[in-house]
């Protein structure tokens, strides 16, 4: 009896059923095989695992036919294997088996979820700009027929009207990915024009100039902060954590003489002397909301993590989210550090300062680099980098503002008393 559900020819898309069958107790979705039989493929137990498996399926054995990513329904007509939508379907499959799991070591050629969600939306914009410009062709004409070098600089004048430099640039490399993915079989699409024959657009963002808080700023914002706000900036400043760091600290990775723990978003090893100040905050805050050593310290009220990207439902790309309307990506994503930030800088007048909670990390970088004895490789583990040039602009003369900051930061650092920071400016 034949399994696959690809048939000679395109049928409607199997639906995931609403319950579990009654005695496998597995969601499921019925197809007719190649022979016209019924069939039934089971996933989980778990809604929202067979939400994951039954989108992978779909992809996987009806991407002739389906539109994953624009998902209007229409589906496909005609020979479309050499189209952008379904080049752009087999693309995206393809970045998410490079997806490695939560935790998991770095490895050569695979991408975090926030990553491959990232990439998601990048060609999802795309996407978007190609179904307003070319309408039905879009799921008609091949990809090389499709675009010419006119209409590359209008997609990216587009975007360059509507977005930063740093985005700009994520688009233009997110097409040429999917151009270069083309070229494969069974595509074998492949454009007229390349690169070095349209205008350049984005680029290498220069780096906005941050506005380092002042003494006074940072202790305005320590008084309006509550307990858990006020350990999540002096780990920022201390430690160098950002958003994600803190979304996934746990007891385990502190002690009163070091910390260690990988940074996520690059894999890198991170590690180094715990300063006693804070220490003093973080022993206090587990003292009364640490568990066991393998808890997350810091969750949202809810008990999720506080940064978390996840798939969407069937019926949330369909109907959109609590907070957000329906659109194409296919998953969605929460920050409630910077949320918290921002509902902080309100409580403490200072809406009109534009920088997030990631300038603790800058604030934290900067300081650890003006300590005597600190190089380039020890700035480099304290952010969690490789051999990335980032860290490189820590290693420079400071203005003689900044240098104040810098100065009473390493001597608060260096304090055990929790309260020590509320001390008169200059005193």
């Amino acid at each position: 009896m034949a399994t696959n559900p690809r048939l000679a020819t395109r049928r409607r898309i199997p639906k995931l059923s609403e319950n579990t069958e009654g005695r496998k107790g597995r969601y499921y979705a019925a197809y007719r095989d190649a022979d016209g039989k019924c069939q039934r493929r089971r996933f989980s137990r778990d809604r929202k695992e067979s939400e994951q498996e039954y989108r992978r399926w779909v992809i996987e054995h009806y991407d002739d036919a389906a539109d994953i990513v624009i998902r209007d329904g229409s589906g496909f007509k005609g020979d479309s294997v050499q189209t952008l939508p379904h080049i752009a379907n087999a693309f995206i499959k393809h970045d998410e088996g490079r997806v490695r799991p939560d935790g998991a070591a770095r490895k050569k050629g695979t991408i975090t979820l926030r990553v491959f969600d990232d990439n998601c939306r990048q060609v999802v914009s795309i996407l978007d700009w190609a179904e307003k410009r070319y309408d039905d062709r879009l799921k008609s004409d091949a990809f090389s027929d499709l675009f010419t070098e006119t209409d590359y600089e209008a997609m990216m004048m587009y975007f360059s009207k509507r977005l930063g430099a740093s985005q700009v640039n994520k688009h233009r490399q997110r097409f040429w990915k999917i151009a270069d993915f083309a070229k494969r079989r069974p595509f074998q699409a492949r454009l007229s024009f390349g690169p070095n024959d349209v205008q350049q657009f984005g680029g290498v963002e220069n780096n906005r100039e941050r506005e380092i808080p002042s003494v006074k700023m940072i202790q305005t914002i320590l008084k309006a902060a509550r307990e858990r706000e006020r350990v999540w900036i002096w780990l920022g400043i201390g430690l160098g954590f950002g958003n994600d760091d803190l979304a996934r600290s746990c007891p385990v990775h502190f002690d009163k003489d070091s910390y260690d723990m990988k940074r996520g978003k690059t894999g890198f090893a991170r590690y180094g002397t715990m300063w006693p100040m804070v220490w003093a905050h973080l022993e206090k805050y587990m003292k009364t909301n640490g568990g066991d050593k393998d808890d997350l310290l810091f969750r949202t009220r809810n008990g999720l993590p506080l940064v978390w990207v996840k798939a969407k439902t069937d019926d949330e790309l369909r109907n959109g989210t609590t907070t957000r309307e329906a659109c194409k990506t296919p998953y969605k994503r929460s920050d409630s550090v910077w949320q918290a930030f921002r509902k902080l800088k309100t409580r403490a007048g200072m809406d009109d300062w534009p920088e997030g909670f990631y300038i603790w990390r800058h604030v934290g970088a900067t300081s650890y680099a003006a300590r005597d004895g600190v190089g380039l490789a020890a700035v480099r583990t304290f952010l969690g980098h490789g051999k990335s040039d980032a860290a490189d602009q820590y290693m420079k003369n400071l203005s003689p503002n900044v240098k104040e900051v810098v100065e009473w930061v390493n001597r608060m650092l260096d304090s055990d008393d929790l309260d020590s920071w509320k001390e008169k400016e200059g005193a």
